[in-house]
């Protein structure tokens, strides 16, 4: 049997595939400890333990997008593109939707 490198212990891990420049658009700004509680997601994304982890609220209006909520006012929305890749699509505060072309978050109804 091969040992594939996309899994370890039997876990399938994940590659983030696009949204790094969303991610430094946010980091930019944001406090270390959002850094961290952001990282900390990313690696349970990464890693496939993110629907264990934290909480993940489906977007609907799009199947293959979730919300996660990674502490108090702070969450990231991901896509998941296909079985082994996930882009960051947005990161901010808890309530708002984001602008899908920018990954900024706008007030929510907008």
């Amino acid at each position: 049997m091969m040992n594939d490198s996309s899994q370890i212990n039997g876990t399938p891990r994940f590659r983030m595939e696009s949204g790094l420049d969303v991610l430094e658009d946010w980091a930019a700004t944001a406090s270390q400890t959002k850094k961290n509680a952001i990282y900390k997601a990313l690696f349970a994304v990464q890693d496939g333990s993110v629907f264990r982890t934290y909480r993940v609220i489906e977007d609907y209006q799009r199947p293959s997008e979730v919300f996660v909520i990674v502490k108090d006012n702070l969450m990231m929305k991901i896509r998941v593109e296909c079985i082994d890749a996930f882009e960051i699509v947005a990161i901010g505060p808890c309530g708002r939707t984001a602008d899908l072309q920018s990954g900024l978050w706008q007030q929510g109804g907008h």
